[in-house]
């Protein structure tokens, strides 16, 4: 996460410790699978998540605008 961080400084990240995918905040959130992911925008809302987060985040990697 820290060489993201460098990587794509204009975003601000937040990791949340959620346990495993049976927890109750897991539940919480339809989260399936650890590692999960979820990219939200300025405005608050969600841009992508799980495997799409994954594409978005290789496509600002390379260089390619949201």
């Amino acid at each position: 996460m820290e060489v993201l961080m460098r990587r794509l400084p204009g975003i601000t990240w937040l990791k949340v410790d959620i346990g495993d995918a049976t927890s109750a905040l897991a539940r919480e959130y339809k989260i399936s699978q650890v590692p999960y992911l979820q990219i939200y925008g300025p405005e608050g809302q969600l841009l992508a998540e799980g495997d799409e987060a994954l594409r978005w985040i290789d496509d600002r990697l390379v260089g390619k605008p949201p």
